[in-house]
C-alpha cells in the first residue's frame, strides 16, 4: 500500500515539473515572438533602408577582412625574421 502511494507521489511530482516545463517554454516562446517583432520593425521597414543596412554591413565586413589581413602578413613576417635570426640564417657582413 506504501508502495503505491509512493509511485502516485512520484507521478504527481513528474506532472508539475511537466507543468513547469511547459510554462516556461510558453514563456520562451512569447519572448522569441516580441523579439522578432521588434527585429521586423527596426531592420526591415522599406527596401532602401535594407539596401542601406546591407552597404553598411558589406563596408564593415571589408574593413574587417583588411585588418584581419594585415595582423596575419605583419605575425607571418615576424615570426620569419625571429626564424632567420635564432638560425642564423643571413650570412654576416
Amino acid at each position: 500500500m506504501n508502495s503505491n502511494h509512493q509511485s502516485q507521489q512520484g507521478q504527481h511530482d513528474i506532472a508539475e515539473r511537466v507543468a513547469h516545463l511547459e510554462t516556461a517554454i510558453d514563456y520562451q516562446g512569447q519572448a522569441l515572438s516580441g523579439l522578432r517583432e521588434e527585429m521586423r520593425a527596426g531592420f526591415v521597414r522599406t527596401d532602401a533602408e535594407f539596401v542601406r543596412v546591407h552597404e553598411q554591413l558589406l563596408r564593415i565586413r571589408t574593413t574587417d577582412f583588411r585588418i584581419l589581413l594585415s595582423v596575419c602578413l605583419t605575425t607571418a613576417l615576424g615570426t620569419a625574421g625571429l626564424i632567420i635570426k635564432v638560425f642564423g640564417l643571413l650570412p654576416s657582413p
